[in-house]
C-alpha cells in the first residue's frame, strides 16, 4: 500500500480543511497522537530485534524473507511518524524530550537483554499495537470516518500493522523463545506503553487548557462519550489485549519449521 501524502497539518484547525480535532474529540485525538509519539523509537527498537533474529533464520526461508517485508514496512511507517510527531511540536507540545527519553530507554533494554527477551518485547509491543489497529479499523472504531491527512495515515499504518503482526510471533517460535519469558515481556511491555501512552495524553490536554484551545469541562464530557460510546470499542480492546496468554498457532506458511 502506498504511503498517504504527509501533509499533516495543525489538528485544530490553522487549515480549514481539518476540524478542530482530527479524530471527533478532544481525548480520541490526544490518544492517538499519544502512541504517535512512541512510534519513531519503538518502530527503530522493533526493526533491530527483527533484523537480529532473522539472521537466526536461514536466508532463503519464508519466513527470511517476510522479516524483510516486515522491516520495510516499519521503516515506512517510522518516517511518516516522524514527519506527524513534527507537526505536534510545532504545535508547541514538547514531543521531542518524550522521544528522547523512550528511545534512551530502549537503548538500554537493547543492551541489558538476550536476544530472546527483546523479541519476546517486540512480539508483546506488535500484538497491542495490532490489536488496537484492529478495533481503530472496525466500522464504528476508534478512527474517525473523515477524510483528514491524520485519519488517512493512521488507516494505512493500522493496516499493515494488522498484516504483518504474524511475523514476531512466527519468530518467537523459530527461535524457541518459552511461553513464561513471551508472557512476563509482554505484561511488562503493557505496562510500559500505557504508563506512556496516558503519560503523552495529559501532557497534551493540559497544555491545551493553558492554551484555552478546550476546557477542563469539555475534556471531562469528551472523555464520558469515549467511556460510553466506545464501551463496545474498549471491551474488543481488552479481549484482544487478553488473547495474547493464548499458545501460538503454529504458521505453517512461514517456513520457520
Amino acid at each position: 500500500m502506498n504511503i498517504p501524502q504527509q501533509q499533516v497539518t495543525d489538528r485544530h484547525g490553522e487549515d480549514d480543511t481539518f476540524a478542530p480535532f482530527w479524530n471527533d474529540t478532544p481525548i480520541r485525538t490526544y490518544l492517538f497522537d499519544a502512541f504517535s509519539v512512541l512510534l519513531p523509537a519503538g518502530e527503530q527498537f522493533v526493526i533491530s530485534v527483527v533484523e537480529s533474529s532473522a539472521l537466526q533464520l536461514p536466508p532463503t526461508s519464508t519466513l527470511a524473507d517476510q522479516s524483510r517485508s516486515f522491516v520495510a514496512e516499519e521503516r515506512a511507517h517510522q518516517r511518516a511518524h516522524r514527519l506527524y510527531n513534527q507537526q505536534l511540536e510545532k504545535q508547541g507540545f514538547n514531543v521531542q524530550e518524550y522521544e528522547h527519553g523512550i528511545e534512551k530507554d530502549l537503548d538500554a533494554l537493547r543492551a541489558k537483554l538476550s536476544l530472546k527477551a527483546q523479541l519476546s518485547l517486540a512480539a508483546a509491543f506488535e500484538h497491542v499495537t495490532a490489536v488496537t489497529s484492529r478495533i481503530a479499523l472496525r466500522s464504528g472504531g476508534l478512527l474517525s470516518t473523515s477524510a483528514s491527512a491524520q485519519t488517512r495515515l493512521w488507516r494505512w499504518h493500522c493496516t499493515e500493522e494488522v498484516a504483518h503482526q504474524h511475523v514476531t510471533t512466527d519468530l518467537l517460535q523459530a527461535l524457541g523463545v518459552p511461553y513464561w519469558q513471551r508472557i512476563f515481556y509482554f505484561l511488562a511491555a503493557s505496562a510500559l506503553m500505557t504508563f506512556d501512552v496516558l503519560r503523552h495524553l495529559h501532557g497534551f490536554a493540559r497544555l491545551d487548557i493553558a492554551r484555552g484551545r478546550v476546557s477542563a469541562r469539555q475534556l471531562r464530557q469528551a472523555t464520558s462519550r469515549l467511556l460510553l460510546r466506545d464501551s463496545a470499542n474498549l471491551v474488543l480492546l481488552a479481549a484482544g489485549w487478553a488473547a495474547y496468554f493464548l499458545p501460538l498457532k503454529t504458521n505453517a506458511a512461514s517456513g520457520c519449521q
